[in-house]
């Protein structure tokens, strides 16, 4: 059985603001240590199920936060940046997948530094609004690979619930608000992590849980915060811009929607003012 475990870092347990997961940043270091915790705690339970290959792909940033040094031998870590679908990289060669550390979607209330890849869109993917859980679920799901487990925050949990209601979810901490939170312990958080990834697999081997899948065609629509944004990210070739903030790409299936998605992402560039 092959394992890939995404490990975003806004989730993460004992996160609160941003100062734990921008690098430089008072708390980084922390957020680190942090992050490599779940993650470990995620490697042994789906070690303890039974996996014999598991990839963890550094899914925060420019994927360059998890040291190998600190993390379970038996995982091999994925890292960096220039590759496509970043956050899920290895998904095709799997048969689960775990998304530790994942947070809600731009708009959440009471979620901890909810964003959808930038905070300066809101995503939706043939009608729902999407999340970057909800995006990569669907992106395994369409190469047969489901997700069996999420950790985050009570917001991503319930976001989860909407989409993939099978799958376990682990609230390791409650939001307060975008900058805060109550955490529990690393050692709990880890022990529900562990468990959690067992259970999930057995539910998986059971065959309560299945990959989550969209139809064909996909239409993509991007909500940008200025109108500058929509009118860059409208030069992607297929794209139309609907309204002054809006653009919609439709697209034969969710692999080339999520391209023309991080297409537009790369093309929309907010100015000063």
């Amino acid at each position: 059985m092959r394992v890939l475990i995404s490990a975003d870092m806004e989730g993460i347990s004992g996160v609160a603001n941003r100062s734990f997961v921008l690098d430089g940043a008072l708390n980084y270091e922390l957020g680190r240590t942090f992050m490599e915790s779940d993650v470990n705690a995620a490697i042994l339970g789906a070690l303890e199920a039974g996996a014999n290959e598991i990839y963890v792909t550094d899914a925060h940033n420019e994927g360059v936060n998890l040291r190998l040094t600190n993390l379970n031998p038996k995982a091999k870590l994925i890292s960096g940046s220039a590759r496509p679908f970043p956050m899920i990289i290895g998904h095709d060669r799997v048969d689960v997948a775990m998304f530790i550390g994942y947070h809600a979607r731009l708009g959440t209330s009471l979620a901890v530094l909810d964003h959808t890849y930038t905070s300066r869109l809101r995503l939706w993917i043939n009608g729902v609004e999407a999340g970057e859980s909800y995006m990569n679920t669907l992106l395994c799901g369409f190469n047969g690979v489901p997700v069996l487990l999420y950790s985050g925050d009570q917001a991503l949990a319930n976001e989860v619930k909407e989409f993939s209601p099978s799958a376990l979810r682990v609230v390791v901490k409650e939001a307060f608000g975008r900058s805060a939170a109550a955490s529990l312990s690393l050692e709990k958080s880890s022990l529900l992590i562990k468990e959690a990834a067992e259970d999930a697999i057995k539910a998986w081997q059971e065959g309560k849980i299945k990959p989550i899948v969209t139809s064909k065609p996909v239409e993509i629509k991007v909500e940008f915060i200025i109108s500058e944004m929509a009118e860059q990210a409208a030069v992607l070739p297929g794209a139309k811009q609907i309204d002054p903030r809006t653009v919609v790409s439709v697209q034969p299936d969710i692999e080339l929607g999520i391209r023309a998605f991080l297409s537009m992402i790369a093309l929309a560039k907010a100015p000063l003012f």
